[in-house]
């Protein structure tokens, strides 16, 4: 066989290579997010300098969960998706979607995990020890928080809840819905516990 044809095959043999490895690549990596799109038909509260803003402190979380990865918990062992991450790190949209859902409960005042210019009102910091979804498809969050008033003579606010819910953990949207349900619960505890701004 001549170099000329040699070359041929060798570069014929390297395409098949690349193409057989392009068809073996994995799925496209899905990102997800504990939001939900907003709901067109909500009216935006109409502010002024007297409404009541309270502050919604990041939460905190497990360093083991604080990140991106999805993952379900087998015993001991922690299984990471290797389909899908979250969006941003998962306290991050967890204070995102409490804070909106207590916004959407509390229209009259200024719900908000930003920085604000002045001294809110009161702020909410929450702790989650444990927000774990098991194989099995039973969800865990164990939370403790507290309602701090700016007025220093006005009581402290402390509570904690156990909340479980059960579902599919067949796919990572399964996984993501839970959560979501839990972080939802969770904000209607918490919002019972802070009291009216007068």
């Amino acid at each position: 066989m001549t170099c000329a044809p040699r070359r041929t095959l060798l570069a014929v043999m390297a395409c098949c290579s690349l193409l057989s490895l392009a068809g073996c690549a994995s799925p496209p990596l899905r990102l997800y997010t504990l939001g939900v799109p907003p709901d067109a038909n909500v009216t935006e509260p109409h502010l002024s300098s007297r409404t009541a803003t309270i502050a919604i402190s990041r939460i905190i979380l497990p360093d083991y969960l604080d990140s991106q990865d999805i993952i379900t918990r087998q015993g001991e062992e922690i299984l990471r998706s290797s389909r899908a991450r979250w969006a941003s790190r998962l306290s991050l949209g967890v204070t995102d979607l409490l804070t909106n859902e207590l916004s959407n409960k509390r229209p009259t005042e200024l719900i908000t995990d930003q920085p604000l210019a002045d001294v809110a009102t009161m702020r909410v910091q929450i702790d989650i020890s444990r927000f774990d979804v098991a194989a099995n498809g039973v969800a865990t969050l164990d939370a403790t928080w507290a309602v701090l008033p700016r007025d220093p003579n006005l009581p402290l606010t402390r509570e904690r809840a156990h909340l479980v819910a059960n579902g599919s953990v067949s796919t990572d949207a399964d996984v993501a819905a839970l959560m979501r349900e839990l972080v939802i619960r969770l904000a209607d505890r918490v919002n019972t516990t802070i009291p009216a701004v007068h």
